[in-house]
């Protein structure tokens, strides 16, 4: 369930900050002013408060296209956000990110490494006050509590590599953070959420849905940190020669994904990009989802999509537009050139009065109820959209009900047609920069449907961070490793055949099974599942592929694998140590 009311609190705990949550429970709205650490747990309801605004610290961390999203997906093969002509050069933070040139100094790593810490803080202070807690649902919120603060600790360790770390039970942001290793905080993470398990609510009970950290997320998470605990234990190995398997990491990862499958709370979306529409509230496949929504004054993000859409293609007349920014990249687009008849690769919508959106040059007109509906997944090609006169849809003169469409031309240059291409082709080698005539490069991802219900930048899409798919996934990757092709090969094949799309014409058509697996199908099929949501850099990291060379990211050193600590953290704290070779 959704937290049907907001918390507003404006309260200062140490270094955290109470914002307004956006999911969480269903008490009444409390506001909380100016209280001091020593009287707010007398405050009446406080500790639903504290967790709502835990879980609303999901927004910025992984709703936001400049959160872990950006150093998880623009650091790899599968998504950059290029300057285009004059727009979205911002001092070179995104283009250098898929460069490999990012360091101490660079801002987009250090805002997400502020957002991060500013959320664990906010989680250990929710823990400090909620574990002296006697009200009825104490047990659970602390428990919810602390697997957030394993969330967003894990968090720091995978992009980063070390934690300044504060016992949220002995809490003091008076003293300087003891520093740990990766090692060390997985260890401590994997304590804290086996703790925590008994006291969750399963998923479906106690008024827990996709909104809240369940047992099976739990589980999820888990699942997670042991699929890659190999990766963080030998960090810089130059042969990405990690011990997944004598480690017996593999075996807990089996253990955990089993219990999410078995649990029976959770089943595969047939129609795969239904699992990231706008009506994808308790998706049936979503285990933890961050919850937003579309209208009042809680609205979410809207940006994922909104990324990767031009600058016209409006879905309503009112500028709600795109932002003509990140695109795929010709490596990871031709992984799909034997596979463009997998439903997760496209689908033609059929939402605009039941009629199939051709994009082909033939749809003259379309039926219109508000808002325009745009194909999903990858987008090639010359693109077609609503004509838009003086602010306005234009209608067919035969039939009011129907919106005229023609070929779209790009906003800054109206004489460019809207024609997406596959190939990057820089100018200059190592330089993801375009002139104003070369922005239409770049095949763009439409994966998340695009909200046009508000203003461009705000949607309720919920963000899925654990669902099904994902799990399969994960089970699939740790058979295969313990030398189970015929049981890896079986995850991948239920995730295929269980998906479905439509066509041009507006038939349905299905995945198909595969006869044999490898290392680099397993691979491809991975990302093929989860693309767009912020798992490759690990996947790239893991499978031995993050140093190659591709578009504008030269050949890499295995110290890339981490973040630098930024340059603003080590000046304040002389405990770190910089990250190697920064």
């Amino acid at each position: 369930m959704k937290f049907n009311k907001m918390f507003k609190s404006t309260t200062l705990l140490g270094l955290s900050f109470l914002l307004v949550a956006t999911s969480c429970t269903d008490l009444e709205e409390i506001v909380i002013d100016e209280i001091v650490p020593k009287d707010i747990e007398t405050v009446e309801g406080i500790e639903a408060s504290l967790l709502a605004a835990t879980y609303a610290k999901q927004e910025n961390v992984f709703a936001d296209y400049g959160g872990v999203w950006a150093l998880q997906e623009f650091s790899t093969d599968e998504a950059l956000l290029p300057v285009r002509g004059e727009d979205w050069r911002d001092g070179g933070k995104w283009k250098e990110l898929h460069e490999f040139g990012w360091s101490a100094a660079s801002v987009v790593p250090e805002g997400i490494w502020i957002r991060l810490n500013q959320a664990v803080a906010q989680a250990a202070s929710s823990i400090e006050v909620i574990k002296d807690s006697k009200t009825e649902e104490a047990s659970l919120y602390l428990a919810e509590s602390r697997a957030l603060w394993v969330l967003y600790t894990f968090n720091i360790v995978d992009l980063f590599g070390q934690v300044p770390y504060r016992d949220p039970y002995d809490l003091s942001f008076g003293s300087a953070p003891r520093i740990l290793t990766s090692e060390e905080a997985i260890d401590i993470c994997i304590e804290t959420l086996e703790e925590a398990i008994p006291d969750l609510a399963s998923y479906g009970t106690r008024g827990t849905d996709s909104g809240r950290f369940s047992k099976e997320a739990a589980y999820a998470l888990l699942a997670k940190i042991y699929l890659n605990k190999a990766v963080y234990e030998d960090r810089y190995n130059p042969n990405s020669s990690f011990d997944f398997v004598s480690s017996g990491y593999m075996d807990k990862v089996i253990e955990y994904t089993d219990l999410v499958i078995n649990s029976g709370a959770f089943s595969l979306e047939g129609d795969y990009f239904e699992i990231f529409d706008v009506s994808n509230n308790n998706n049936p496949e979503h285990i933890l989802a961050y919850i937003q929504s579309n209208s009042g004054g809680n609205t979410g993000q809207n940006d994922f999509t909104y990324l990767s859409m031009g600058r016209n293609q409006k879905a309503n007349p009112d500028n709600n537009r795109g932002s003509n920014a990140s695109c795929t990249t010709p490596d990871f687009f031709a992984t799909w050139d034997d596979n463009r008849d997998d439903p997760r690769f496209h689908k033609h919508t059929m939402n605009n009065g039941g009629e199939v959106f051709r994009n082909d040059g033939t749809d003259v007109s379309l039926p219109y109820d508000g808002v325009f509906h745009f194909n999903r997944g990858f987008i090639e090609g010359q693109q077609y959209g609503p004509i838009i006169s003086d602010g306005a849809f234009e209608f067919d003169p035969v039939d009011a009900s129907r919106v005229l469409v023609q070929a779209l031309y790009t906003e800054k240059t109206p004489d460019l047609l809207m024609d997406f291409t596959a190939g990057l082709n820089f100018d200059v080698a190592g330089d993801a920069a375009f002139s104003q005539d070369q922005i239409n490069r770049g095949v763009r991802v439409f994966k998340q449907e695009y909200d046009a219900e508000n203003e461009r930048g705000t949607g309720g899409v919920n963000i899925p961070l654990f669902r099904l798919g994902g799990i399969y996934t994960m089970r699939a990757e740790a058979k295969f490793r313990k030398g189970d092709l015929t049981a890896a090969l079986a995850d991948i094949n239920l995730l295929r055949t269980s998906r479905w799309s439509i066509d041009i014409d507006g038939n349905q058509f299905f995945g198909t099974a595969l006869t044999n697996i490898d290392e680099a199908v397993l691979y491809e099929e991975i990302s093929h599942e989860m693309y767009w949501e912020g798992e490759r850099r690990q996947q790239m990291i893991r499978f031995g592929t993050f140093e190659d060379a591709y578009t504008a990211k030269p050949v890499s050193q295995p110290f890339r694998r981490v973040f630098a600590i930024p340059q603003s953290e080590m000046d304040v704290n002389k405990d770190f140590v910089q990250n190697l070779d920064y």
